[in-house]
């Protein structure tokens, strides 16, 4: 399928859309049974997926690679870092209308930057332009890698536009480098993912997972059960991975 076809179709299938739309169907029902289900259900879902508990549960799944220790950070036989890109923030006012990296890329950035001080490893960032006429979000990365974080970067990756492109785009730029082995950094939640297709392409990876979104099982309290936005936020990045790893398994 088209790739832009199925950026247009992702937020009919992911919340709030398809609960919108569930919704509306459920008002056009009223009247019979099924439309007053598909509002209950609406309203359920919309409540379940904003609790921390609820989208806990989803994050469980997918935050299964831990975090390097400093004894692992050490002794890593990787040969350099790779940083996913996760998108920008196009005509930021406050830096003078130029496009920068959103609050998801940064946080994976400032990761890979403190591993690069910690390890000596150089760093590749990747990420083309998806519908946008600006920088590659590898390019903008460069800049705020080299001038705020100080760090040595090796090479930029700016053509693709999914994780799935970035491994296979990745694959030949750290042949040609004599690249062997990789830490890989990326959000807890999208590991699985990038590990999938980047194992599939034949690269060697260690992980590097950042920003974990899930707590220790036994913290549950009653607040876990209170809605609220952060939580309806993390389960959306959740149903995203794991369909987009259904998507990949389809594609092959």
């Amino acid at each position: 399928m088209n790739q832009e076809i199925v950026w247009a179709l992702k937020p009919l299938v992911l919340p709030p859309g398809i609960l919108i739309i569930l919704g509306l169907l459920g008002l056009v029902l009223a009247r019979r049974l099924i439309g007053k289900l598909l509002l209950l259900a609406t309203l359920a879902g919309f409540y379940l997926l904003s609790t921390p508990y609820f989208s806990g549960q989803l994050m469980t799944g997918l935050e299964t690679v831990a975090a390097l220790t400093e004894d692992q950070i050490r002794s890593s036989s990787a040969d350099a870092i790779v940083v996913l890109g996760a998108g920008r923030h196009e005509s930021a006012p406050e830096f003078g209308d130029q496009d920068t990296v959103n609050a998801l890329f940064l946080e994976r950035l400032r990761y890979a930057a403190w591993l690069s001080h910690k390890s000596g490893l150089p760093l590749i960032p990747s990420g083309g332009t998806p519908r946008s006429n600006g920088p590659s979000e590898a390019a903008i990365a460069r800049v705020l890698l080299e001038q705020e974080f100080g760090a040595k970067v090796l090479a930029v990756e700016e053509q693709s536009r999914t994780t799935r492109e970035q491994a296979r785009a990745l694959k030949p730029l750290l042949s040609r480098r004599g690249i062997r082995k990789i830490m890989l950094v990326t959000h807890a939640w999208h590991m699985l993912r990038a590990l999938d297709v980047f194992e599939a392409v034949g690269i060697e990876v260690q992980p590097a997972p950042t920003g974990f979104a899930h707590g220790p099982a036994d913290r549950a309290s009653f607040h876990d059960w209170l809605p609220n936005a952060k939580a309806f936020l993390n389960s959306y990045f959740a149903l995203h991975e794991h369909l987009g790893r259904w998507w990949y398994r389809f594609l092959g």
